[in-house]
Formats: C-alpha cells, sequence, structure tokens
C-alpha cells in the first residue's frame, strides 16, 4: 500500500473532496479551448502545460524533438512507471472561432471535449494529488502529445515511446469524453483520401476521353462498394466523405473522397488498401486524369482482455464512483501503447457532444469532478499492484 501523508480516501469520497478545485479545473478547460491547436501546431497549447506542470513543481518538465510536453512525478519507491498521455491537437483550424461560453451546466467551444478536457483534466493531476494528500509509490509520466489527429497519425506519442529510453509499465489515455468509456483495445484502421484532377494538356483543359474528376470518382465509389468483404474478421468500408465543384454549371476540375477502412484484422486492412490503390490507378489510366490514392492515418489491431487486471481495476473504480462503464471501440493513442505490450486503457473525464451538425461541442461541468475522481481512482489501484499481471501472463 503506498505510504501517505494522510489516510488514502475511499474512490467515492474524492468527488466531494475535490470540490476546492472546481474552478481551477474550469478555468484550465477554458483557456486550453480558446487557444487554437491544429495538428503540427500545438506550440501554445504545450506551453500552457509546461507552465502548469513547473508551478506543481514536476521534474524535467520540457519538450522532446517533437514538441510534445512532457512532466515526471518522481514515486516514492520508484517501483513502477505509469503513462498518463493526452493529445493536444484539435480538428478545428486556427481560423475557427475559438471563443468559449459557460453557464451553469456546460462549457462551449470548439474542441472543448476533443480533447481541452483531456488536457485540462492532465494539467490539474499534480494539484488533485498534492490537494489529496497523496503520495505514489510510481512515478507518473505525464504527456500532452502533439500530431495525433488526422495526418498527424499519432506522430507524437510514437515518437515519445520509441525514445523515452525507460520501461513503461501501464498507460491510461486521457479523453474529455464520455465518461465511463473503457477502451481496452484498437481496430485496424485506415484513413484515405482518394484525389482526382483534369489532366492538363499543352494549354487545353481537357484530354481526348478524360472525362470529369466528378463522374470518376463514382465511378471508382461504384467499383469499392463492389468489392467482397468477410463476415470474419470483422472489416467495412466506410465512406465518409466528398467534396468537388462550386457551381451547377461548371464541371469541377478537382474532386475528392475520405473513406476509412476498418478491420480487426491488420492484414486485412493492407488487403484493401491494396486493392483500393489498384483500382484507382486503373481508373486514372482509363479516364485520362490524374487519380491518387492516398492512405494517411493508420492504427493496428491490438488489445488487452477484458480479464486483464487492469481493466478489472478500472471498472471496479467506475462502480464505486456509479459510472456505467463503455467498453466499445473508440478510436485513441491507445493502439501505440497496445502495439508495444503495454497494458493501457482509455478513458473520458466528462459527458458531452462533439462533431454534431446541429448541437455544438460543448461538455457537461457538473460530472467532471467524479471523472477526475476516477482518474485517481485508477492512479491508486495501478499503485497498490491490482493491476499487475501475474507471473503466469506477464510479458
Amino acid at each position: 500500500m503506498p505510504q501517505n501523508t494522510v489516510s488514502v480516501p475511499a474512490v467515492k469520497e474524492i468527488p466531494e473532496l475535490l470540490a476546492p478545485l472546481r474552478e481551477r479545473l474550469l478555468a484550465d478547460l477554458i483557456t486550453l479551448t480558446q487557444i487554437p491547436a491544429p495538428s503540427g501546431d500545438e506550440g501554445k497549447r504545450v506551453r500552457f502545460l509546461l507552465d502548469r506542470f513547473i508551478e506543481a513543481g514536476l521534474s524535467d518538465a520540457g519538450t522532446d524533438q517533437i514538441g510534445n510536453a512532457i512532466g515526471r512525478l518522481r514515486g516514492r519507491r520508484h517501483n513502477r512507471t505509469i503513462l498518463l498521455a493526452a493529445h493536444l491537437d484539435s480538428v478545428f483550424p486556427a481560423t475557427e472561432n475559438h471563443q468559449v461560453t459557460v453557464d451553469s451546466e456546460k462549457v462551449v467551444g470548439p474542441g472543448a471535449g476533443d480533447n481541452a478536457m483531456g488536457a485540462a483534466g492532465l494539467s490539474l493531476l499534480p494539484a488533485v494529488l498534492e490537494h489529496l494528500g497523496l503520495e505514489l509509490e510510481s512515478d507518473l509520466i505525464l504527456l500532452g502529445s502533439v500530431r495525433s489527429l488526422g495526418r498527424g497519425n499519432h506522430a507524437g506519442i510514437r515518437f515519445f515511446l520509441d525514445n523515452c529510453g525507460q520501461r513503461i509499465d501501464c498507460g491510461i489515455c486521457v479523453e474529455g469524453m464520455q465518461l465511463g468509456r473503457l477502451n481496452a483495445f484498437s481496430i485496424g484502421t485506415a484513413r484515405a483520401d482518394i484525389i482526382c484532377t483534369i489532366r492538363p494538356n499543352n494549354g487545353s483543359s481537357r484530354l481526348y476521353a478524360s472525362e470529369s474528376p466528378l463522374v470518376v470518382l463514382n465511378h471508382v465509389v461504384q467499383q469499392i462498394l463492389g468489392i467482397p468483404l468477410p463476415t470474419q474478421p470483422y472489416t467495412k468500408i466506410k465512406l465518409g466523405r466528398m467534396h468537388a465543384g462550386r457551381y451547377y454549371d461548371i464541371e469541377p476540375e478537382r474532386a475528392e473522397l475520405g473513406l476509412e477502412i476498418v478491420s480487426h484484422s491488420d492484414d486485412m486492412v493492407r488487403q484493401l488498401c491494396g486493392q483500393i490503390a489498384d483500382l484507382v490507378a486503373e481508373s486514372g489510366a482509363r479516364y485520362a486524369v490524374d487519380i491518387q490514392f492516398d492512405p494517411f492515418f493508420t492504427t493496428a489491431a491490438a488489445g488487452i482482455p477484458f480479464s486483464h487486471p487492469l481493466v478489472k481495476c478500472v471498472a471496479d473504480v467506475m462502480n464505486q464512483l456509479g459510472i456505467e462503464a463503455d467498453q466499445t471501440h473508440y478510436p485513441s493513442e491507445l493502439c501505440e501503447l497496445l502495439m508495444r505490450k503495454i497494458p493501457a486503457v482509455t478513458i473520458g473525464i466528462t459527458r458531452g457532444v462533439k462533431n454534431h451538425p446541429r448541437d455544438p461541442d460543448h461538455v457537461l461541468i457538473e460530472p467532471m469532478l467524479k471523472g477526475v475522481a476516477q482518474l485517481v481512482g485508477i492512479l491508486l489501484a495501478i499503485d497498490e499492484g491490482r493491476a499487475d499481471e501475474s507471473p503466469a501472463v506477464a510479458r
């Protein structure tokens, strides 16, 4: 058991004990939401997080070569190292209005739940442990990762894990929402753009037999829909977005199709990427257009079983706090840890809405302290050794 300066509180008591930190959590959330952070341009959020780490007295607070924000909180015995990671980037461009509004129930702003809330929870964690009088046996690494979303393709956390130079015993990916999220596995995924443009011909606008890019993409879509998919392993091709043209009476010179391939088999993802790349190349030749298949984001299928002690610990903490666990799959940086055989889970801090066409991004205030208490309870369980694998299944 950890030797703390005060007795360890029961998990269900922690939300009430954290009430004095509520306004600070909200202040960090609002500030982070107001800072634009498209992938590759997270520097101001990195600086904010590092300032919080330095204020809390974390050792070695700084950035690595790719720009991640890193702070280390030393434990009493250093007997294990726990990584807590929250991505700092957002899907919103810097040109988006990042104004935040707050009422009695929610915080409204672009990317509030994905992932300003997760980063705010990470920034407050050292103060939370100090407020509760808790000193862990284990070392904590707090990572604000960059270049996670979209074409960032988890570059920040991948760089950290490949270059940190020490063993990571356990990991927790902290997302803003949804509270109750308990992800312990990842699905093989590839996201790609298919981009079709008119091929120039000595000043002429069209080559002989060239076709409208929009029409070509329609042919490509029909061919993709004709690809046979297995029932096992689970495999699906999702056609998510298409964009072309500005006017009704002028054929576009460029058209784009965005798709996602998901499967429980990495081999199936690679096979489908190859098939689509071949049919795209054939369409370019057949219709005399320039067309390319650009897979820019990939994740691997990996996971730990629901019977793993870490999963059971997290579920137990949620149960003590009255949180209903949701163990379905949602994409996150979790796959990068699981691929390296590091037991890890992804959790959410509060509830809210993101990417809804009629409802602006927002997070609810009332569940936040319960979400932070959940994180503390999980850390205590790991620190006590309750998430350790038995010798028979240890890696």
